[in-house]
């Protein structure tokens, strides 16, 4: 088995020759091997190189190693080597963290299943240490990407609650602009009517006079009573409208506008429905005080 690229070895024994023979072997599989017989020197050494296995000695010129465990194995796997007698300090070490635990005199077989394992195990830890570190990425960038669709999403509510109020300021004021155009009109073409209408001169006008001001009437003044009286009666059902209003009888009206009683009968039930007034009620008298409503409000605005 070969080392999955260059991977770096830290080794620390305070004896020359097995660290010599040490380092020449696991160079020969393919490692970058570094050994050192001083403790400062090889925490140095690895504080400027990031290494991948450290094969550590318990005790190094009767100095106890085992300190250097737990700041080493957060970045490496590190094997411990120790002589027989030493299982206390063994066992120590593997609750500290070391990855495994190898007698004196090292047998080459077993060192390399060791080493080779360690690398192995450490390539998996560093591919899930890398998954997690982009599943957390991603998770981040998601929850960033969240917060700012919620934050656009909270400002088009608020643009959408500027528009519907400007949406609504804007047909208040077109409704006061038609109301104010409207009692304009009544105020310049009511009083010309009445005028003409009560002129000796235009008497046998007066039926149409009377159908002018019902239109007018219909149309300006749809903001109290209803917007749609001027579209609802046709110019026939006017016509007979303003007949009723000056008490034409049904076969008086049908003479005069040259149609048949039953058209004129037809005629009042549609203006009836039209404007939505019960039998009990006089046709006529409603659409009196229609007209006497048209000229008092007239009269108010002047």
């Amino acid at each position: 088995m070969e080392a999955p690229g260059k991977h770096k070895v830290a080794l620390l024994d305070d004896d020359p020759f097995i660290l010599a023979s040490l380092t020449q072997t696991l160079q020969g599989w393919g490692l970058e091997a570094r050994g050192f017989t001083r403790s400062e020197s090889a925490i140095q050494y690895m504080a400027r190189n990031k290494c991948d296995i450290v094969l550590l000695d318990i005790f190094v010129s009767g100095i106890c190693c085992l300190p250097l465990i737990v700041p080493v194995a957060d970045d490496a796997k590190v094997i411990i080597t120790t002589e027989p007698a030493d299982k206390d300090a063994a066992i120590k070490a593997l609750k500290l963290g070391a990855f495994d635990l190898l007698e004196k005199p090292l047998g080459h077989e077993l060192l390399r299943h060791s080493v080779f394992m360690a690398l192995a195990v450490l390539e998996k830890e560093r591919e899930s240490k890398k998954l997690a570190d982009d599943l957390e990425y991603s998770r981040s960038k998601l929850l960033a990407q969240q917060r700012r669709l919620e934050s656009l999403n909270a400002q088009l509510l608020d643009t959408n609650k500027a528009l519907t109020v400007f949406a609504r300021n804007m047909r208040r004021e077109r409704e006061e602009i038609e109301k104010r155009a409207a009692m304009k009109l009544r105020s310049i073409i009511l009083p010309v009517v009445a005028k003409l209408k009560n002129s000796e001169a235009l008497q046998e006008f007066e039926s149409q006079f009377d159908m002018l001001t019902l239109h007018v009437d219909a149309l300006t003044s749809g903001f109290a009573v209803d917007p749609n009286v001027a579209m609802l009666l046709s110019s026939a059902e006017m016509r007979v409208a303003s007949l009723i209003k000056n008490g034409a009888t049904t076969e008086k009206i049908a003479v005069q506008l040259r149609i048949s009683e039953n058209t004129v009968r037809t005629h009042r039930k549609n203006i009836r429905r039209k404007l939505k007034i019960g039998t009990q009620y006089s046709l006529r008298n409603f659409l009196n005080s229609r007209i006497a409503q048209a000229r008092q409000l007239t009269v108010n605005e002047n």
